[in-house]
């Protein structure tokens, strides 16, 4: 057996493998469900992996911009709705290719993103002219409580210590401050589609390196200190092709339908989430 390490969240040592592609294998901790590749990379080697992520032709961009619309829509909607202290800044963090930061700042939000991509700075930078750091956000010197809002759309099972992110946005986040995260959950469909998993890839492997679910992301949040936490199915997204997109569409509208039937309990397992945290007053 190749050797792991103890589970980030809850430091148990055990583990049982849910998917291998290549080299990798996706670990599920016995104690807490905490999802995570192993080799897990340097975060100087994950962070280099993004350096030609995004694509930069205009068709591409453009693609990219109609799957994600009604996301942007709705998390821009949540965030006004939940936020009393709306309209103020807004940190985007990994906002690629400026979709969301360019509405927040249609809105009247003073935005600033954080990409490593360079297609995604260029193309925010030059279409909606906010300002977008290089840098990973742990990295940055940023001001304690400089920010009424941040966001991470797709980001946090991207980076090596999502424990430390959060713990980093807490400090950025004024009192009472809001975090909105969109995070996938592909764990319980790689499960239910066993080998066929490997050829869909639904962990994006290597770049995604952790899955998290209701649970662990519950418990990931309190323990970097946020609370008043809310985790809803997100909107779908609207993928160019035609399976892709009517498979979207009826598991999220589904999921959807459910969690409000159900008095906001049920969480439908496979569909992307959205969760909503306080920073404590």
């Amino acid at each position: 057996m190749k050797k792991t390490f103890p589970c980030p969240l809850c430091a148990d040592a055990g583990f049982r493998t849910v998917h291998t592609r290549g080299k990798w294998r996706y670990l599920a901790c016995r104690g807490c469900g905490l999802v995570r590749i192993d080799p897990m990379p340097r975060a100087d080697q994950a962070l280099a992996c993004y350096d030609d992520y995004l694509p930069g032709r205009p068709d591409r961009i453009a693609l990219w911009e109609e799957m994600m619309r009604r996301v942007v829509r709705e998390s821009a909607h949540l965030i006004e709705a939940h936020s009393p202290l709306a309209p103020a800044r807004v940190l985007d963090v990994g906002c690629g290719y400026g979709f969301f930061a360019g509405e927040m700042k249609a809105r009247g939000w003073d935005v600033v993103g954080v990409e490593p991509s360079p297609e995604g700075r260029e193309h925010t930078a030059r279409r909606y002219g906010i300002p977008v750091h290089k840098k990973p956000l742990e990295e940055l010197d940023l001001e304690p409580g400089s920010f009424q809002v941040v966001t991470l759309f797709y980001v946090i099972e991207h980076v090596t210590d999502p424990l430390g992110l959060l713990r980093k946005v807490r400090d950025i986040l004024v009192p009472g401050g809001v975090l909105l995260l969109r995070w996938p959950h592909s764990t319980p469909i790689v499960r239910i589609l066993g080998p066929l998993a490997r050829l869909l890839d639904l962990y994006h492997t290597p770049y995604h390196l952790y899955d998290f679910s209701p649970s662990t992301m519950k418990r990931l949040l309190a323990t970097a200190g946020l609370t008043h936490m809310e985790t809803r199915p997100g909107a779908p997204t609207k993928p160019p092709k035609r399976f892709d997109r009517w498979s979207a569409s009826l598991f999220g509208r589904t999921a959807q339908a459910l969690w409000v039937i159900s008095g906001k309990k049920l969480l439908f397992p496979g569909v992307s989430k959205t969760t909503l945290a306080s920073n404590p007053m």
